[in-house]
Parts: C-alpha cells; structure tokens; sequence
C-alpha cells in the first residue's frame, strides 16, 4: 500500500499483514467512491423515486422524503450498507497497529516534547476543562473514541488513529501522496495575493497537525500556532512536528473561546472545521477569528465541497454521512449562508470571498471562503 503521510517518528510500525489488509480496505473503498457512489441518483430516479411515488401517490418533495426513497432501491440500500462496513474497517486496519505500537508511540511523544532541541510547544487547558460536547460525544468519521478522546495523561491514540485512518480513507477516495488541504489554500492564497509572507498563522482545530506542519514548513519566518479541543491529539499532533523538525506551538482551547489577544495573528485558518461544528460554534468561531486577526489580515476557512451539490436530490444523497458516518453537522454545513455568517463577524461584503478550489491531486475539489480584516 502507498502511504500518503510524510514519514515520522509517530507513525506506527505495520507488517505485511496490516499493509495487506490496508490495502484491502483501500480497494473496496475506491469501488465503492469511484464506481457504485456515481449512479447512486440514476439508482434513486430509475428505482427508487418510482417505488416511493407507487407507495405514496406522489412524488418526494422534503428531503426526508427523499432520503427515504433512496432506500426504496434496493441497490442502493446495498451500497449504503457495504459503504458503511468499509468506514468501519478503516478503523480495524488502522488501529491494529497504533494499539500494537502504543507504547513506544507514547514513550516516543515524551522524548519528543521534553527535547532541549524542541522547536515548538504544547499548552494544555486547565485542569476542568471541558471539550464540547457537540464535537467530544460523536465518534466523527466512526472514529473510535471521537476526535477527544484521551485516556491517560500520556495518551496520544487519538492523533495516531486520526492520521493513519486517513491515511487509508484518502486512497480509498482515489487521493495520492501529494494531496493537501493546505496545499490548496496556499496555492490559491499565491494566486490572489502574491508575495504574501504572513508573521503569525494560527490554524482553528488543527486535529493531528497536518496543515499546522505544512503552513510552519512552507512559511519557515512565520511563527505557527494551532489549537484543537483534544488533548490526545494535541499531545500527538505535537510529536509529529517535533518529528518533522518544524516550529509548531499547539494550544488546546475551543476555537469557538479562544484565549488570545485581539488581531494577534496576520493569517487565521481552518481546515474541515466548518462542517464539524454546530451552526452557534461555527458562527463563535467566525467572530473569534475575526477577533484575532490584525487590521489587514486574512481569514481563510477550507471545507468539503458539498454546497456545490446542485440539486436537493444530490445534496440528500451526499448528506449519507450524517446519518451514517458521525456527521452530524454535514447538512447544516451545506445549507447555511457562510457569507452571511462571515459578515455577522465583521467581515464588509467587498471583504469576501467564496469559491471552489482544487485539490492538490486526486479528483474533485475543496470550499473556500475568505474575509479580509478592514483596516
């Protein structure tokens, strides 16, 4: 099997039988993406949509109607179900081996933080700290535990499942090596606005670290700072960059709270955070963003591609993983005005920015929106 991280110290050791069975899950995966997932909306006009319309004496008009006729195909119902089973082995043949490898992972991310030659830093919340709930209680993606969970005052299982479950979760999408989030964003950001050289980014639920690390390798100047609500992760994500030799400093804070000062930061980013929060965070997080960028900077939020769907049948049919895969704020994401949200924040109309990006590699593409700080 390919592996789409960059190599670090933090990655569990696998053996041939977990790359098989890796790349098992990755073939199913992309079979499921690439060639069945495409005529799931033939499937709901030719069976499903008929079958309902029989039942019912007219046709599907909300979209709890809709997605109950997707379920009169029978197909269909045969996807979801096998769609679902591969999210579950995601997790099987990723955990093995980070539950295999704890303890040196463990061992390795102290080493790592007590280093005299640390570049970054690592601050956790108070004692009593609570992680949110709306984000702490859902296992998001299945993942076992969900995105907080921390389980000894060492733990770092969490980062390690984050990263190695998306490893296998973006092959099985059809995503290569070269594949970034904050590739895109810099890319685009490039294209926009030449020359920028941004003197401090601060990355809102950084999870892992992955863009984190690659804002702090790309702007080598900057100083990066990231916060997310999980101390497992955080305790991971900053392993990782001490492995990676790059400047990161972690916080864990609820990006919706933050504990900074007002316009500490030039570059405010967030990447598949907008669609992981519920509609009142998301819209604190907007106004704390805002709040934290300096006169002149830039906010810049990334996210999945689903408020580009059409029509409501495509939008039912990409909202599968709210019901299904720990989604719980997919649609809410798709349907709300993000340009409004982002002028309730203080961004002007003439300020904002909203488009399509494509991905670094691999097909399909990525949501942006950017407000620009008056001033």
């Amino acid at each position: 099997m390919k592996v789409r991280s960059v190599q670090h110290e933090m990655l569990p050791e696998t053996t041939v039988d977990d790359r098989s069975r890796q790349a098992a899950v990755v073939s199913l995966r992309r079979l499921l993406n690439t060639q069945v997932r495409p005529r799931n909306v033939e499937l709901y006009e030719r069976e499903g949509r008929p079958a309902w319309e029989r039942r019912h004496g007219r046709a599907p008009e909300t979209a709890e109607e809709i997605r109950a006729a997707f379920f009169e195909s029978r197909r269909y119902r045969f996807w979801s179900a096998t769609h679902r089973a591969a999210q579950e082995m995601i997790w099987i043949a990723a955990g093995e081996p980070v539950f295999r490898d704890l303890e040196r992972l463990e061992a390795t991310a102290e080493r790592l933080a007590s280093s005299p030659e640390r570049r970054g830093g690592l601050e956790l919340a108070p004692a009593g700290y609570v992680p949110p709930g709306e984000v702490a209680d859902v296992d998001i993606h299945l993942q076992p535990g969900g995105y907080a969970m921390t389980r000894s005052a060492r733990d770092v299982a969490c980062g390690a499942l984050y990263e190695n479950g998306g490893n296998v979760f973006a092959f099985g999408q059809g995503l290569g090596k070269a594949d970034s989030k904050a590739g895109a964003v810099i890319r685009h950001l490039e294209g926009a606005r030449p020359g920028l050289k941004p003197r401090r980014i601060l990355d809102l639920g950084c999870s892992a670290g992955g863009a984190a690390c690659h804002y702090a390798a790309y702007y080598p100047d900057a100083e990066v700072h990231a916060v997310d609500i999980g101390e497992a992760m955080l305790r991971y994500a900053h392993a990782r960059a001490e492995s990676l030799d790059v400047r990161v400093f972690f916080h864990q804070m609820n990006a919706a709270d933050l504990r900074f000062r007002d316009g500490e930061f030039d570059l405010v980013v967030s990447h598949n955070l907008l669609h992981e929060i519920g509609r009142d965070n998301r819209r604190a997080m907007m106004r704390e963003a805002f709040r934290v960028c300096e006169p002149g900077g830039l906010v810049v939020h990334q996210d999945v591609p689903t408020r580009f769907e059409p029509t409501p049948v495509r939008q039912v049919e990409r909202a599968w993983d709210t019901r299904f895969n720990g989604e719980a704020h997919w649609s809410t994401y798709s349907g709300d005005d993000l340009l409004a949200d982002m002028g309730a924040a203080g961004f002007p109309p003439e300020a904002l920015e909203e488009t399509r990006l494509d991905k670094v590699a691999g097909p399909g593409g990525w949501y942006l929106v950017l407000g620009r700080k008056p001033g």
